[in-house]
This record gives C-alpha cells, sequence and structure tokens, in this order.
C-alpha cells in the first residue's frame, strides 16, 4: 500500500470519529432540551393546579337595579377552573344578558379575583299592559314591573299579550319620536300628552290632558314614522281655526295629513 493511500485511509477514519462525536453531542442536547421542556411543563401544571388561581374572590360594582346574586348566577363561575382558563369576553357577555346590564367589563387577576363593573340601563318609558307596568329601556326593551311612573312616558300595549323581561315593547326610533313629541307638544299646542297607545297593528294614537285623542295612524315601518312631521303640521293648520286646549273635541284624525278629520263631543240635550 502506498503511502498516499495510508494517509487518504488515516483522514477516513479521523472524519468518521468526527462525525459520531458530533451526531453523540446532537443526541445529548436533543435529550437535554426535552428534559427541561418536560420540568417546565410539569412546573405549570403544579402553578394551575394550586387553589390559589381558583376564582375565589368575586367583585361587583355598578350595581343598581340588578342584585349581586343576579350577576353571580350568569357568571356561573366554575370552582375547578384555574383563572388563567377564563374568557373575560365570554362572561361579559353572560352579564350583558341580564336585562338591566347596558355594558359590562369583567377582568381576572392574579391570585384569583375577578372583578366586574355594571352600567346599568336608565328607564326610559313605562309601558302599560292593562293594569300591569313595566320599566323600558332606551331602545324600547322591557326591563322589570314598574311600581309608579316617574314622570316617564307612558306606551300603552293592551294588545301586548304576556310581558316579560327582554321582550321588545315598541322600536327604538318610534320611541325616541313620541318623547320628543311629548316633550315639545305643550308650547307648540297649548296642551299636553299624557299617554300613547299602539295596538296591535302598531296605530299609534296620544291622549291629552283635555280628554281628547289625536289618531296618527300605522307607524310600522320607517316610511309611516316619517309621515309623523306633515301630520303634525297639519295639526298646526287646524290650530289656527280650532282652539285646542279649549274647544269640545273627541278626537283628532291625521290618518290623511292632508284631509284632517275632528271629531267633536255631542252636545247634550
Amino acid at each position: 500500500m502506498t503511502v498516499g493511500a495510508l494517509q487518504k485511509r488515516r483522514r477516513a477514519s479521523a472524519g468518521a470519529r468526527a462525525v459520531a462525536q458530533e451526531g453523540g453531542r446532537g443526541w445529548f442536547w436533543a435529550l437535554l432540551q426535552l428534559a427541561l421542556i418536560g420540568v417546565e411543563a410539569f412546573a405549570l401544571l403544579f402553578l394551575l393546579a394550586q387553589p390559589a388561581f381558583l376564582p375565589r374572590q368575586l367583585q361587583i360594582s355598578g350595581l343598581y337595579h340588578v342584585q349581586a346574586s343576579e350577576v353571580r348566577q350568569a357568571l356561573a363561575l366554575p370552582g375547578d377552573r384555574n383563572i388563567f382558563f377564563l374568557s373575560e369576553a365570554g362572561l361579559e357577555r353572560r352579564v350583558e344578558a341580564l336585562p338591566w346590564v347596558r355594558s359590562a367589563a369583567v377582568t381576572v387577576a392574579l391570585p384569583g379575583q375577578v372583578s366586574v363593573r355594571v352600567s346599568e340601563w336608565q328607564p326610559n318609558a313605562v309601558l302599560q299592559v292593562g293594569e300591569a307596568t313595566y320599566y323600558v329601556n332606551d331602545r324600547g326593551v322591557v326591563l322589570d314591573p314598574a311600581p309608579e311612573a316617574r314622570g316617564l312616558t307612558i306606551i300603552d300595549r293592551p294588545d301586548f299579550g304576556r310581558v316579560r323581561s327582554g321582550d321588545q315593547a315598541i322600536t327604538a326610533e318610534l320611541l325616541d319620536m313620541v318623547r320628543q313629541m311629548k316633550a315639545a307638544f305643550p308650547a307648540a299646542f297649548t296642551v299636553s300628552l299624557t299617554a300613547f297607545e299602539l295596538d296591535q297593528r302598531d296605530v299609534l294614537t296620544a291622549h291629552t290632558d283635555r280628554g281628547w285623542a289625536i289618531v296618527f295612524g300605522q307607524m310600522a315601518t320607517a316610511e309611516q314614522r316619517a309621515s309623523l312631521d306633515s301630520k303634525l303640521a297639519a295639526l298646526r293648520a287646524l290650530q289656527t281655526r280650532l282652539d285646542l286646549s279649549s274647544a269640545p273635541i273627541d278626537y283628532v284624525n291625521l290618518m290623511s295629513p292632508g284631509a284632517p278629520a275632528v271629531q267633536m263631543l255631542a252636545r247634550p240635550r
């Protein structure tokens, strides 16, 4: 065997030993990394299993109409689930499903604290169905039974049927319109509106403090609600030839604003 061949064989043997050593070190580092990952996973699981991180402390603020027990029931916090697995957005949606809750902000904090800040609806009107009355928010949604009207706009719906919290009593747009009309009526027509009636066909009638009524017609669609301006204009024109505050009126029908109809009370014989 020549000298060159021997040198090549030595170089090949040395390269094989280097590859073997490098492969051994690679396996060692891979095993070491796996072991570290295992330790970290065990430590994480150990921490998550600690009772200190369970939702043990609940703080609720902003309540007036809503009871704290209602919020706790809506949250339904699991006693065996770590706070790291709780969804703040999901908990907020649960609380906001309560009729009186306008919005809710939920935060979780270490070690096991859950804080809920509630913003409630304010009564905007009163729904009357027969002898029963209910508070309504500014979206026209039923909140709870109303022990008193408190000067709020009264919406009488005799054909509404059974009333439950969360029911849509009146559209938000129409509710805003009747509230504005009630506020502006005394200055514009020298009479006040005491209540509004909305039948099952969404025909709107307003009752005045003089004992007579105004029939505005159906208000089910946006187009029909937009006609309210022309109907009020017709009433203003009628006011120039009829004293609305003292005339013996039974009702005024504005369903056709171009030809408003006035029904006078029958004279006693």
